[in-house]
């Protein structure tokens, strides 16, 4: 997947330290010299993180102009979010979800070391998520925590709304840094991909959507997709007032996702 190398934020950090949030949440706190490149980035902005294969190999960022991201056989990338950036502390937080048969990003957060190398890419000047709304709504499974904690954290003080989390188990439930007039439903579901709790949650409070409400949906691909059919539909709510992304898509992994968006960029 090519990327405009003019528009990137990219440097190799290094793992300053692992928090284990809950028994499926780890944060991983990543610094180095090269961190002040991501100046512009801010609190959810998706990024591509490059995972090496062996360790003993190193990361070599692709070049992205004679070179794409698939072209680097010992590594790997997935996306993720940014939690978290303190140009202060040179700090940077990014963290992951440890599922049922975890993946590579996960293996690698769960055995991940002080001094661990990561690379991490972004895209600079990226569309704000947030926009000015009476309301707020947001329905997020598992992989979309991070994302929702952050937006939450961004929101003025004096924001209302309601926030549909669906996590693995209630031992996955975290305090969140939110307006007073957020109210947070958890929903929990052990086997998050052969259903969600998210549809249902949304069609429950459908009605309460209007022309001053904003709408973020981030989930399995399914989920979102049903979700995202009724807010078409809904002649209440404004498309730009609405957002919606499928995060990862049950029974396929991303390296085969990523490549088949690729190659429809290319036809």
């Amino acid at each position: 997947m090519q990327m405009d190398p003019n528009s990137l934020m990219q440097a190799i950090l290094k793992v300053k330290r692992r928090e284990q949030l809950t028994p499926h949440y780890i944060r991983i706190i990543l610094t180095g010299d090269d961190i002040q490149v991501f100046q512009r980035a801010e609190t959810g902005d998706n990024n591509k993180i490059i995972i090496p294969k062996d360790k003993a190999l190193g990361i070599e960022l692709p070049d992205m102009i004679t070179r794409n991201l698939f072209d680097y056989p010992n590594q790997v990338v997935r996306t993720y979010t940014l939690r978290s950036f303190d140009a202060a502390k040179k700090e940077m937080a990014i963290d992951f979800v440890v599922h049922h048969n975890p993946g590579p990003a996960s293996v690698w957060a769960m055995n991940a070391k002080p001094g661990d190398e990561l690379g991490v890419m972004m895209k600079a000047g990226r569309k704000k998520l947030l926009r000015a709304a009476d309301k707020y709504y947001f329905f997020g499974d598992h992989s979309a925590l991070p994302v929702i904690s952050g937006l939450l954290e961004k929101l003025d003080p004096a924001a209302k709304g309601h926030a549909y989390i669906e996590v693995q188990g209630k031992e996955d439930v975290m305090l969140l840094n939110k307006p007073a007039g957020i109210d947070i439903t958890w929903l929990f579901n052990e086997y998050p991909g052969d259903t969600s709790a998210l549809p249902a949650a949304f069609n429950a409070m459908a009605a309460k959507v209007n022309v001053t409400s904003a709408v973020y949906v981030f989930a399995e691909h399914k989920a979102v997709n049903e979700i995202q059919d009724k807010l078409r539909k809904n002649p209440a709510i404004r498309r730009e007032n609405w957002q919606a992304y499928g995060y990862w898509k049950q029974g396929e992994c991303e390296d085969r996702s990523m490549m088949e968006r690729a190659a429809t960029m290319k036809v």
